[in-house]
């Protein structure tokens, strides 16, 4: 996190939580924030010139069809299409009666859609629900291999120990999730609090994973054309599973030797990782130290690297892995309930704390992208009292950009 600062801190009315905020990816490089400011507001971030300076400032987001007594839990955005924009977003909420037991709330999933191009404030209009029997939680997609066509599928997590799997059929209906993702099928009767695909081979496989409030978490790699498990290994933790995410130590980046012909696509697809690279896996709990699964196709869950110290400011609760020091190596980010994020390196073969950031209020996501459309990205925060944006500082990203055009 070296060259961050902190420059713009919006408080908010009441506390958000961990499946706050989603990122809309689109075909063209440019992405979008979308958060639950709190538990009836969603927003996204804008940015306007005004005298000369760069101002973000929020809108809030009128999604339709979520009454006003609902406390919105988890939100998740879908772009359907690699081609052109096509966006889907999914919103679960419950809806509290004052005075009744909150364990006996109604929960709904709506499904927001509309045509390929067609604008946020149109897709928001366009809503259809289902009512859930279950507290939801996660709120994911993933894709599945139908003959030698790419599908997409709702995921959602349950306070009945399931993850549920949801398609749009002319509506959503609930589908078997082992018809579709078999390494989903048992969850132990545990409530699963974090879970994510990631496909690889051109698709025809994919690694899973998913963790548990019991500490229980499991890894599988699957032929995602046969809807067959091909290894699954397991490890249980002391405390609840809060954070698991795959990546790929190394990030491509654009230098003077690599520039982009016109119309080549240097998106990086976020429901892949590259096989040919190293692929890992973080889990972070509760209690324990987060730990880094090292070349898990190679190596399973048998090479080890302990994050040390990443428990010594309370729970675990989120992480981005990325690379925000500009060296095509991704970093890992936790941000803790005790108010801190915490930034690892990969360095000779070991995973090195190299800065900690303190942010006065628990972190619950951490988000990278370009807000303003300047060409940099800024870390998005959300605490438990507001948002927090961290730019990298001016000279930071002059002295990178000499260094990429050799100058």
């Amino acid at each position: 996190m070296d060259g961050l600062v902190q420059s713009v801190v919006y408080d908010t009315s009441c506390p958000a939580n961990i499946y706050s905020a989603t990122v809309m990816h689109k075909v063209d490089g440019d992405q979008k924030i979308v958060m639950i400011a709190s538990k009836k507001d969603i927003i996204t971030l804008e940015s306007k010139i005004v005298d000369n300076k760069v101002e973000t400032y929020i809108v809030e987001l009128k999604f339709s069809n979520i009454p006003s007594n609902a406390e919105i839990i988890s939100i998740h955005c879908i772009n359907r299409c690699k081609e052109f924009d096509d966006f889907v977003f999914g919103i679960t909420y419950a809806l509290i009666i004052e005075n009744e037991d909150p364990e006996t709330a109604e929960t709904y999933l709506n499904i927001y859609s509309g045509f390929p191009g067609s604008s946020l404030e149109a897709i928001m209009e366009n809503c259809e629900t289902l009512q859930l029997d279950f507290v939801p939680f996660q709120l994911n997609h993933a894709i599945y291999m139908s003959g030698t066509q790419k599908n997409g599928m709702w995921l959602l997590s349950g306070s009945d120990g399931k993850i549920h799997a949801y398609k749009n059929e002319q509506q959503i209906v609930e589908k078997k999730i082992e018809d579709y993702f078999s390494e989903f099928e048992d969850t132990k009767d545990s409530i699963v609090l974090c879970f994510g695909t990631k496909s690889f081979s051109n698709y025809k496989k994919r690694m899973s994973y998913y963790g548990c409030e019991t500490g229980y978490s499991m890894f599988s790699i699957v032929d995602s054309e046969k809807n067959q498990i091909l290894h699954c290994f397991s490890e249980r933790y002391e405390s609840p599973i809060t954070v698991m995410q795959l990546f790929n130590i190394h990030k491509k980046t654009v230098d003077i030797d690599n520039i982009p012909s016109v119309g080549n696509d240097f998106i990086a697809d976020c429901d892949t990782v590259n096989e040919k690279e190293q692929i890992c896996l973080l889990v972070g709990s509760a209690i324990e130290s987060a730990v880094v699964y090292m070349n898990v196709l190679e190596n399973n869950l048998r090479s080890a690297i302990t994050l040390t110290d990443s428990n010594r400011h309370q729970a675990i609760v989120c992480a981005l892995i990325t690379d925000v020091n500009f060296d095509s190596k991704n970093e890992i980010l936790l941000g803790t309930y005790g108010n801190y994020i915490l930034n690892y390196v990969y360095e000779n073969n070991n995973w090195v704390e190299q800065q900690q950031f303190d942010m006065r209020d628990s972190v619950y996501t951490i988000c990278y992208l370009d807000i303003v459309g300047e060409g940099v990205n800024d870390v998005v925060v959300m605490s438990e009292r507001g948002i927090h944006i961290l730019k990298h500082e001016p000279r930071y990203i002059v002295e990178v950009l000499k260094n990429r055009l050799k100058l």
